[in-house]
């Protein structure tokens, strides 16, 4: 997981000592919105052939600049755990972030991928399709506007991580900065991490439905007893019979 352009840091070394040292902004504890015993370091990931996988982009508008291009790759089990597969980050052009985006695209072959609207979409989006087609990337691209505080924008994924989880791989390069991010969210210096993963919220919203309960056998109606039950005219009180 993660092709970030970061300095090499020993996975097994806390989050909070890795903020302190490198970003010189000690993580607290606990967090405040994703807390961190929602966060669960895990040494093997599930069999990809078992998650439903998504993706989701957070566009950065300028390379080089403050913000960082994220792209997040999260599976989701048949318990409903979240997984995060895969994650880069970057701050460069638009068409090296393309390229990434291509790469997740064609190894996770995710069932759907978020994005927001706006200028970015709009002014690469027919770059960023065109190198889809070449590629052979496919991938349905779902957008969501811009609307409301961070907070609330992330409020879908926060409800699922509070029930059953995040799972982050343990030697992940980047676990420590993403880990960073949640727990000092919404006030920490970067939130492009959280930003993506709040968009791959949005979609599961849209694309993962509850599904009602099957009756069981014994209880399912036998229409054809109900049909015969009513019927005394042939002295037939079930089809069984007939």
């Amino acid at each position: 997981m993660s092709r970030t352009r970061e300095d090499p840091w020993p996975a097994e070394a806390s989050t909070r000592s890795w903020s302190a040292l490198y970003q010189q902004r000690p993580v607290p504890d606990a967090g405040d919105y994703f807390l961190a015993e929602w966060l669960h370091p895990a040494d093997t990931l599930p069999d990809r052939a078992t998650l439903r996988v998504y993706g989701g982009s957070d566009y950065a508008v300028t390379s080089g600049g403050g913000d960082w291009t994220v792209h997040v790759v999260v599976g989701m089990d048949p318990n409903g755990r979240l997984w995060l597969l895969d994650l880069w980050r970057g701050q460069t052009a638009a068409d090296a972030w393309i390229e990434a985006f291509c790469d997740l695209v064609r190894q996770w072959r995710p069932i759907g991928w978020a994005e927001e609207t706006g200028q970015i979409r709009a002014g690469v989006g027919p770059f960023l399709e065109r190198r889809m087609r070449e590629r052979q990337a496919y991938v349905a691209r779902h957008a969501f506007p811009t609307r409301g505080d961070k907070a609330v924008r992330a409020q879908s994924i926060r409800g699922r991580m509070a029930l059953d989880g995040l799972h982050l791989p343990r030697a992940a390069p980047s676990r420590q900065t993403i880990e960073a991010e949640l727990l000092t969210f919404p006030a920490g210096r970067h939130d492009d991490q959280v930003d993506a993963l709040g968009l791959v919220g949005q979609l599961l919203d849209r694309m993962v439905k509850g599904t009602a309960l099957k009756p069981r056998l014994d209880e399912q109606e036998d229409r054809y007893a109900r049909l015969f039950a009513n019927n005394d005219n042939e002295g037939a009180t079930s089809w069984k019979t007939v």
